[in-house]
């Protein structure tokens, strides 16, 4: 996923809210700290649009706007086409895994997970976004 520096920064998108403090918590433990949260994909639009997010997090079943949609804007524009999407989610469907990963994102993790798991994800997404 390339440098991990001070102006890495995530976008995390979590209707419940209960897995963004959890998110932050992990991220902060491996060196990022730029993290921002909204609770739909509508309030994630124009804070992807400014281009400073490196790594969208997001559930892929959400309203009103899902995951596939959200992603789909993500990579139709220039501004957020190598934003780094990864899918977090509590349900481990194996459709919803292919779903998505045929949509195009760029990891997939189910939770609970630890965050040695998410540091490892994290590496593993191409530099080449």
């Amino acid at each position: 996923m390339g440098q991990l520096d001070e102006h890495f920064s995530v976008l995390i998108v979590d209707p419940g809210e209960a897995a963004s403090p959890v998110l932050r918590r992990m991220l902060g433990e491996i060196g990022i700290n730029r993290v921002e949260s909204v609770t739909n994909a509508m309030d994630a639009l124009p804070l992807l649009r400014e281009g400073a997010i490196r790594l969208l997090m997001m559930d892929w079943v959400m309203e009103p706007m899902g995951g596939e949609e959200l992603l789909r804007s993500v990579r139709s524009t220039s501004e957020t086409a190598s934003t780094s999407v990864m899918v977090v989610t509590a349900k481990a469907e194996p459709a919803q895994f292919f779903e998505a990963m045929d949509a195009g994102v760029d990891a997939y993790a189910v939770a609970p997970f630890s965050t040695r798991i998410l540091a490892a994800k994290l590496a593993a997404i191409p530099d080449d976004r």
